[in-house]
């Protein structure tokens, strides 16, 4: 029973999703290490660690506010099962955040304020934003993509060059993007749940179709921006991960401009929202393999 209450308290916290922001939050540290000594710069486990930390303590809140949903669609998952209360899933989360938050503190006050800060939004959208549809798409793109603005501000204010800040803006852009288009692509498959808990999803209040070519034109942005790395220092490394992350984006553009309005379009968007899983796994090495490179010839010489 008590091994049962372990994993469910980790099945919470979605550790395949924990993983991805370690990639990302180094990615903003990694950026700063490119113009700064490492030896200036915070150790990295700091913001990696608040940034899981945050993270792990909204996907715990959630679950807590999705009980009602879960006990109909996903029984198996941990609150619904029985493996973990309500109220232990609340003090949980509330422990993983404030952790989250203190570990911040060493970086300085403006690092802190920004995680507390996104905690609270995290929260606001287990809360309430979500259901308010493209609004609690643009919270989870914004997180997201913000684990790399973290990870270069945690580095800087705590090295006292915090005007670098501006090296975090094209890859926090491009995964923006591709996180929003991405997540409109998950309303196309789930407009029809979205309809019985009345979400305000953006194919429930204009059709399938806006929906569709709106996350066309965010993963068309991606496509067009990808280059600008790649003439701003990124090397080849960049150039050949961003290429295929491409094609994927592109192959997945055609496929929403011909979905079709009603019939079939849940699956469609299933088999894009995983496409899209691979493209962003392939665009954050993009820069993640990129950076690690630079970083490391810059400090053995």
């Amino acid at each position: 029973m008590a091994t049962q209450r372990i994993k469910g308290y980790i099945l919470l916290t979605r550790p395949h999703n924990l993983a991805a922001l370690v990639v990302t939050t180094l990615i903003g540290w990694l950026a700063v290490a490119a113009y700064l000594p490492t030896q200036q710069l915070i150790n990295p486990l700091y913001p990696i660690g608040t940034v899981l930390l945050v993270a792990a303590g909204g996907y715990v809140i959630n679950d807590y506010f999705d009980y009602e949903v879960d006990l109909i669609n996903k029984p198996y998952r941990p609150i619904p099962s029985g493996a973990v209360s309500r109220n232990g899933a609340l003090a949980f989360s509330l422990v993983l955040g404030a952790s989250g938050v203190l570990l911040a503190l060493p970086s300085g006050p403006i690092t802190t304020l920004f995680a507390l800060g996104n905690g609270v939004l995290i929260y606001l959208y287990s809360y309430k934003l979500k259901e308010l549809g493209f609004i609690g798409n643009l919270v989870v793109a914004y997180e997201g993509a913000s684990s790399i603005i973290y990870g270069a501000v945690a580095a800087l204010e705590f090295s006292g060059s915090l005007g670098l800040t501006y090296v975090s803006a094209v890859p926090s852009l491009y995964a923006f993007l591709l996180l929003l288009g991405r997540e409109v692509v998950k309303t196309i498959e789930d407009y029809r749940a979205d309809e019985a808990r009345k979400v305000k999803s953006i194919p429930r209040l204009f059709g399938v179709k806006p929906a569709s070519y709106l996350s066309a034109g965010l993963l068309a942005a991606v496509t067009a921006i990808s280059p600008l790395p790649y003439f701003t220092g990124y090397g080849i490394i960049y150039l050949s991960l961003a290429i295929l992350t491409d094609a994927l984006l592109l192959y997945s553009v055609i496929k929403l401009i011909r979905i079709p309005s009603r019939t079939g379009v849940e699956v469609i968007a299933g088999k894009l929202r995983s496409v899209l899983k691979v493209a962003i796994f392939t665009g954050s090495f993009a820069f993640f393999l990129d950076l690690l490179v630079r970083a490391i010839s810059s400090y053995l010489t």
